[in-house]
């Protein structure tokens, strides 16, 4: 869906009080995932590289798992590169508007990473995502791979909803559109492997609590809106709606216009950052050493996305520059539009606090 371009509008600065972090070895890292890459055929030509160069994926897997050693954070690499891949073949690639095309080959993704057998001739993302599942089998639990390979599952059905809607031009309500965005962020089998290389592995019960499980869907909908806010200013310059972003979903359905909306999104955002950082500590105070690491994981991927939105082209002007700003003191915001811990795909959240203190 098109429209006009409007006057630019300008991001509000981003509050983030979390610490940021890199890892030690990214130059490593980074000449993993080139040559990875490469060697996988995810690249067809030398632009294609430099545009995969310039889009730091290695920058951004190092600083989601900053402790991680270097093979943990090479697979993370792969991992995301994979995402990526997927993800613009969605959006703008072959199978853009081709939901039925687009189900069949998260299909064949799905058993490439269960270590099925490949259908030949196999297409290189479904080989090098074989590969990533090869790796996976070193580097972590039984039980936390089988977490992993369910929710990359989980991912992908949400990407044909998202496909599905569309190409129905089905724009969807806000409960509708979080629901989908909770999984559409690739962060629940990325928190994973985050859990199984970024320290030491947390018990499965752990990772199955209310408390933990709302804490690693709040960090999934936090990196989702920050980049739909993060990429809104971009999109209204080039003269794009996005039917599953969050400023234009609340411009839709709260009548507000684009300052408007984006206020609204930010403001959204802080709450549930803020929900995120008083029920991160409540679980801290009684956490394993294994699952208050986990924890840092998270935090490390809340700010870390941040960092390297902050530096990555697509979300630079175009005169070079960042049009991110990020803070560590929260402004003064009203919550003018709605509460987002009352959306009913997510108000369980909301419920937590108090279990948790009490």
């Amino acid at each position: 869906m098109n429209e006009q371009p409007r006057d630019p509008l300008s991001i509000p600065s981003l509050w983030c009080p979390i610490p940021s972090r890199i890892h030690p070895q990214r130059a490593l890292v980074t000449e993993f995932q080139l040559d990875w890459s490469v060697r996988h055929r995810l690249v067809g030509s030398d632009a294609e590289s430099t545009r995969l160069a310039a889009a730091d994926i290695a920058g951004l897997a190092a600083r989601f798992v900053p402790r991680a050693g270097l093979a943990g954070a090479r697979t993370m690499a792969a991992l995301l590169t994979l995402t990526f891949v997927i993800d613009d073949l969605n959006d703008e690639g072959r199978l853009r508007g081709r939901p039925a095309e687009f189900e069949r080959y998260a299909a064949a993704l799905s058993r490439a990473l269960d270590r099925g057998p490949l259908d030949e001739p196999a297409e290189p993302t479904v080989r090098a995502l074989h590969d990533i599942g090869r790796r996976l089998g070193h580097s972590m639990s039984p039980g936390l791979r089988a977490r992993l390979v369910r929710d990359f599952r989980v991912t992908l059905a949400a990407e044909v909803r998202e496909s599905t809607q569309h190409v129905r031009r089905l724009p969807p309500d806000l409960d509708t559109y979080v629901r989908n965005r909770l999984a559409t962020t690739w962060v629940l089998p990325l928190t994973d492997l985050a859990a199984a290389v970024d320290g030491a592995e947390p018990a499965p019960a752990d990772l199955d609590r209310p408390e933990v499980r709302a804490l690693t869907e709040m960090t999934g909908l936090i990196l989702g809106w920050d980049n739909d806010i993060c990429g809104y200013a971009k999109d209204r310059r080039d003269g794009v709606v996005d039917v599953n972003n969050l400023p234009d979903v609340l411009a839709r359905t709260t009548g507000a216009g684009p300052a408007e909306a984006l206020a609204q999104a930010v403001a959204m955002r802080d709450r549930v950052l803020e929900h995120w950082l008083g029920l991160c500590d409540q679980v801290n105070d009684t956490a394993s050493p294994a699952l208050a690491g986990h924890l840092a994981s998270l935090a490390s991927m809340i700010r870390g996305h941040l960092d390297w939105a902050a530096t990555c082209p697509r979300h630079t002007v175009p005169q070079g520059g960042s049009v991110i700003r990020i803070t560590p003191t929260r402004p003064a915001r009203e919550l003018s539009g709605p509460d987002p811990l009352k959306i009913p795909s997510i108000a369980w959240w909301g419920r937590l606090s108090s279990r948790v203190a009490g």
